[in-house]
């Protein structure tokens, strides 16, 4: 279903152009996206439990993509929950989630889907740290079993404090016993947290499922002090050629509670961005500099 006319996986979630899915809207905004190389569009699962997949597979498919689910935890339904009914819900509301990415069709589950997104009082402690890791585990094999790989996102300091480097990530996928667990790095995140984001990049190589691209203030990525082109130069010399995504947010764009939840206080820009553009403009010239093309990433198209 996907297009063959570039060597790279590429996925977008419409947090760029709105909040949610407003099937009213989206085949306008998803029309563009096969054209320019796109493969796959971001299907948030904020409450799994009410979500309607209705015409959504049939939406994405029309406009020929494929989804890429991606999933939370909530303040009553959290598997770090040092309260084991807390963490039960929490794995209920993970199962589920995984039962609509079967649904959809997606083949992975990502998000910040381990704990409750937000900044935390205190850091995490070992015992819990070892127990989410292996719920995580025991969920990523039933994941597997099915289809879908679910995947850990490592985000900031402000947001977890499970993990926030590469490194770390790595460790929790280490202690969750799961070969099938992934790992989702973000430049936005990565900015913040790590030393070198390429090396961060090759840390995580073993496990990494899903590479974001962002510019330092997640707006426009053709301005902003991330030097882009040099990072993705970096990662495919160390030998990445799994999925990347897009993700931006402006406040204008999004729902008011959205914004408040990322401390997207501003307008980054305007309806007409071309930011979906930028960001297959930026891989296809990276891939052409490596010399990397659709043959030889076909074999590592999964995630």
């Amino acid at each position: 279903m996907h297009s063959t006319t570039t060597p790279f996986d590429l996925a977008v979630n419409p947090g760029v152009w709105m909040t949610g899915w407003d099937l009213t809207r989206m085949p306008a905004v998803l029309a563009p996206l096969a054209p320019l190389g796109y493969r796959r569009v971001v299907v948030v699962l904020r409450d799994p439990w009410t979500f309607d997949t209705t015409g959504i597979a049939d939406t994405v498919g029309g406009a020929g993509l494929e989804p890429l689910t991606n999933t939370n935890q909530t303040p009553t339904e959290d598997v770090s929950s040092d309260d084991p009914a807390v963490r039960d819900a929490g794995i209920a509301r993970l199962r589920r989630a995984i039962e609509l990415s079967v649904e959809l069709g997606s083949d992975a589950l990502t998000g910040v889907n381990f704990g409750v997104l937000g900044k935390a009082s205190a850091p995490v402690s070992a015992q819990a740290f070892d127990r989410t890791a292996k719920i995580m585990g025991q969920l990523a094999d039933e994941a597997a079993a099915v289809g879908v790989r679910l995947v850990v996102e490592v985000v900031n300091r402000y947001e977890t404090n499970l993990f926030n480097t590469a490194r770390r990530a790595m460790e929790f996928a280490d202690a969750s016993g799961s070969q099938a667990l992934g790992i989702h790095l973000d430049v936005f995140h990565m900015n913040i947290e790590e030393d070198d984001m390429v090396a961060a990049v090759e840390l995580a190589l073993p496990r990494l499922a899903y590479l974001e691209i962002e510019q330092n203030h997640r707006g426009e990525l053709t301005r902003g002090h991330v030097d882009l082109d040099a990072f993705l130069d970096g990662v495919l010399a160390a030998g990445y050629r799994g999925r990347f995504g897009l993700e931006a947010f402006s406040a204008n764009a999004i729902a008011d509670f959205h914004a408040a939840g990322l401390a997207v206080w501003r307008d980054q820009f305007g309806p007409d961005t071309r930011i979906a553009a930028e960001a297959t403009e930026l891989l296809t010239a990276a891939y052409a500099r490596a010399g990397i093309d659709a043959q030889d990433t076909e074999q590592k198209d999964t995630p």
